[in-house]
């Protein structure tokens, strides 16, 4: 009881540390950090350390890229992304809902697959954020994952060579994390797991430039003569050119997690 007890102050104090450091330096809203101390204490709680550190793993390394990222790249126009560098509660959610869920299925049941599912989801929000954040770098145009057509930087649907294997390096890292952190090393078969978190972690950020092609709302700028993720502009709102009104950028990254989670459960039920 008292070592319960022990775990959750730590969970708590470590959470709320996070959540404020974040929240000071503007790498979270308010809203936000109050999202991430909730989805880090569930993670916390229900895999314990390794887990919390394989999702600060992401949380960190996909700050500084941002950070990284955007000084670089200052001059690179991105006013047609819908939101800004400070991710608010929405986003927190969307890429991290899934690992605290599949965090708590492995509270309750203690499952492997449910293990891996939680590998799948960091993996896939960590590859979608280096792809993206690495593919702003590329000194070559993005194309459409669908047209093959150049598209303007920071465009969803939009990759690069560079962006899709930081994606891939990105999944591959949380996979190896992951495998330090929970295998069972005299078992060949958590090799495999962490083989499918690779994979599925992959097939994420895939699926997320498939959506950002195709489903994800787009509108025409008539000042700007482009196409912008911006609903509105100067509070009038503007012609839907494309996709769906409804799915924005959190959407995609939710639903892409999705796919990664699914893909995650489906094969570790063939290997097991």
């Amino acid at each position: 009881m008292e070592v319960q007890l022990l775990s959750i102050l730590l969970g708590l104090a470590l959470n709320l540390l996070l959540a404020f450091v974040a929240w000071r330096m503007k790498w979270l809203t308010l809203s936000g950090s109050v999202a991430a101390f909730v989805v880090g204490f569930s993670v916390f709680w229900c895999t314990r350390f390794d887990g919390w550190l394989l999702l600060m793993l992401f949380f960190i390394t996909a700050n500084i890229l941002g950070k990284i990222s955007r000084m670089i790249t200052a001059s690179v126009d991105l006013s047609m992304q819908k939101k800004g560098s400070q991710r608010d509660w929405i986003q927190v959610l969307a890429n991290g809902a899934l690992a605290a869920l599949s965090a708590m299925l492995f509270g309750i049941a203690k499952s492997d697959i449910a293990l891996v599912m939680f590998g799948s989801a960091v993996a896939a929000a960590t590859a979608d954020t280096w792809s993206g954040e690495a593919g702003i770098l590329s000194r070559k145009s993005p194309v459409s994952i669908v047209t093959g057509k150049p598209v303007p930087k920071g465009q969803s649907g939009g990759i690069t060579f560079l962006g899709t294997f930081s994606g891939l390096l990105g999944a591959l890292i949380i996979s190896i994390a992951w495998y330090g952190a929970f295998a069972d090393y005299s078992n060949r078969k958590w090799l495999y797991y962490a083989s499918i978190i690779t994979v599925s972690g992959f097939i994420g950020t895939v699926v997320d430039s498939l959506l950002g092609a195709t489903l994800q709302g787009h509108y025409w700028d008539p000042e700007e003569k482009r196409i912008t993720e911006r609903e509105y502009k100067n509070g009038v709102r503007l012609q839907q050119c494309r996709g769906i009104r409804w799915i924005d950028n959190d959407a995609v990254n939710f639903l892409s997690g999705v796919f990664a989670v699914l893909a995650g459960c489906v094969l570790s039920i063939i290997v097991d």
